[in-house]
């Protein structure tokens, strides 16, 4: 119940960013890293969560 209240977490696997209500990713860039399958350590999407 707690993640419905905050929102769903972006699917690529190494951000914990927040995504939209109409998107699976937070950003551009979360979703082509999933797309392509780039697993990194760390996330690259600039956001603050994840800088």
């Amino acid at each position: 119940m707690a993640d419905e209240e905050r929102g769903k977490k972006c699917k690529h696997t190494s951000c914990d960013c927040p995504a939209p209500a109409d998107s699976d990713y937070c950003s551009e860039y979360c979703e082509d890293a999933h797309k392509v399958g780039i697993n990194e350590i760390g996330c690259s999407c600039l956001h603050d969560a994840c800088g």
